[in-house]
């Protein structure tokens, strides 16, 4: 089996709900100003086919971008994803036909981290749209996309003649928090807006400006608003934050190693999140500081729950090290990848299910009680 096909059948150990995921990109409108998302959604597939598998990395458009995070040559980037497979698949079909019945589908935001993008986090979004999840992350035009781009008029999107947005590299000094300040406060209005898209889809007035058979019309009628959750990793954990204080139609949300540093000073936001949240921590990647600030969060009167899996580092929430392995804290002993994912999605959907109640989940995981050992509750308070 070559290796990109082991992987996604790896990943495919993630979508353990009773629905296949599908996959479609959605932009709107023709500035840089419009949504630019990736859906993840619950389909009415058969069967989750190989034959239907789609790439990981959309374009090289993203390899450069990853390249530029990276502060490494293209070709060098290229040359160790060869050793890996190169063709990395996800298992999702794309553009499949959305889920059909009565039955309105709960929806997620989800924020991406910094040099990141809309595909970052498949394996998550797989799990949630198994169990019925509407899923839209946010590719941000922000700079903090490893890459991104918008089409300025119908005929550029017509002749595929991309604007870019490159990833901006910020750097550390005077500025570096007011540029990161600019940057969560856009992230968060790119939220807002993907949260009316989504109440556009519902209503059937929704437009997608990139050339697909896929109607968007399949979500009218379909997407339960009401209980609308915002989630983010990283630099978008503190997007998330920002936009629950600033957006009242998120009613839950998910926080995945909140990179705190850019709400700093903003000492009212602790009190504007009023709704429940759950944060999920990887062991290494929490300074004193950062700890500080998440405190302030935890300590308010609304529901918290924070858990920290051990033996894991920063990219454990991402896709990248069922691709390319774990390259964070290079001699520490760690959590494998699929343990470590099933054990984060766990934790969301137990969240989730607490609040939203999902008709295919256990209230009772099992799998949470065996990982017992690899979870340590409100690690941050001790």
């Amino acid at each position: 089996m070559c290796a990109s096909v082991a992987v996604a059948v790896q990943m495919h150990n993630f979508d353990s709900g009773p629905y296949v995921p599908g996959a479609v990109d959605v932009m709107t409108g023709y500035t840089c100003d419009g949504c630019f998302v990736r859906l993840f959604y619950p389909s009415s597939a058969a069967h989750n086919s190989k034959a239907g598998w789609i790439s990981w990395i959309p374009s090289d458009l993203y390899l450069e971008g990853f390249a530029r995070v990276l502060r490494t040559w293209k070709l060098a980037l290229k040359f160790i994803l060869s050793y890996y497979g190169n063709e990395f698949k996800v298992p999702m079909m794309w553009e499949a036909p959305v889920l059909t019945g009565s039955a309105r589908m709960p929806v997620v935001v989800l924020s991406h981290g910094l040099g990141a993008a809309r595909f970052l986090y498949s394996a998550l979004c797989a799990e949630l749209a198994s169990q019925g999840f509407v899923v839209a992350v946010v590719e941000h035009r922000d700079g903090s996309a490893c890459a991104t781009y918008h089409y300025r008029s119908p005929e550029h999107a017509a002749r595929n003649e991309p604007t870019l947005t490159p990833y901006r590299k910020v750097d550390q000094g005077p500025g570096h928090l007011s540029a990161r300040k600019t940057q969560v406060e856009r992230r968060a209005v790119e939220c807002k807006n993907v949260l009316d898209l989504l109440e556009d889809m519902n209503a059937g007035t929704a437009s997608n400006v990139l050339a697909t058979t896929f109607q968007l019309d399949q979500f009218k009628g379909r997407l339960d608003i009401s209980n609308a959750v915002m989630m983010g990793h990283s630099f978008g954990a503190a997007t998330a934050l920002l936009t629950l204080g600033n957006e009242p139609r998120f009613k839950l949300g998910v926080v995945m190693d909140g990179w705190m540093f850019p709400l700093k000073g903003d000492a009212d936001l602790p009190a504007r999140v009023k709704q429940p949240l759950l944060f999920v921590n990887t062991h290494t990647f929490h300074i004193p500081s950062n700890v500080a600030a998440m405190k302030s969060f935890l300590e308010s009167s609304a529901e918290r729950q924070l858990y920290t899996m051990r033996k894991t580092t920063h990219e454990h929430q991402t896709d990248t090290p069922h691709f390319v392995g774990l390259w964070l804290n290079w001699f520490m002993e760690k959590l494998d990848p699929v343990t470590t994912h099933r054990i984060n999605n766990h934790l969301i959907l137990a969240f989730l299910h607490k609040h939203i109640g999902l008709p295919h989940w256990s209230a009772k995981d099992s799998f949470l009680e065996s990982q017992a050992p690899n979870i340590v509750e409100n690690f941050l308070l001790r």
